[in-house]
């Protein structure tokens, strides 16, 4: 076996080690995304207006047992090691009358952030979402997620 299909091996059998190891203490619907990093959606508010969300980083995040997490204030003590996704997201205005509107403004870029960085646990960041396109991050949009990702590290930043 030639050694980058050997280095391949191991990464498999520990990324698979690590997810056999994990509990499951984070519910599974924290632990998958249907969309992935540079997808546009769209959803409508309650305003009845469309806005535009643009995925910006998807993080599996480790917590070891007897580690905490903030998760919308609160702490929680994880009492297994395990798992859950963090998926940052720029959200946009509510400023479009349909779906096909802020399609049109995604594609096109024409569209206005209202929060540049937001990180959230899946079932936050996917309700009511609609994928309308996809384009490449780039590192200036970033900017938002290193800083909170530099906090939340130390513990000093949680999760929506």
């Amino acid at each position: 076996m030639n050694r980058i299909a050997k280095l391949l091996t191991l990464f498999v059998l520990v990324f698979k080690t690590m997810a056999e190891i994990a509990g499951n203490y984070f519910p599974p619907e924290y632990k998958q995304f249907p969309f992935k990093e540079g997808d546009l959606l769209a959803r409508c508010r309650s305003d009845g207006k469309f806005a535009i969300t643009k995925i910006l980083k998807i993080d599996r995040v480790f917590i070891k047992k007897g580690e905490a997490i903030n998760i919308q204030g609160k702490s929680f003590i994880a009492p297994v090691d395990d798992y859950l996704l963090i998926v940052s997201a720029s959200y946009g205005e509510s400023e479009f009358d349909s779906l096909e509107q802020a399609r049109t403004a995604a594609l096109s870029g024409e569209w206005h952030i209202r929060f540049g960085h937001v990180p959230n646990r899946p079932p936050g960041a996917a309700a009511g979402q609609r994928q309308i396109g996809s384009e490449p991050v780039i590192e200036a949009e970033l900017e938002g997620f290193h800083t909170w990702k530099q906090a939340f590290d130390k513990g000093e930043a949680g999760v929506f």
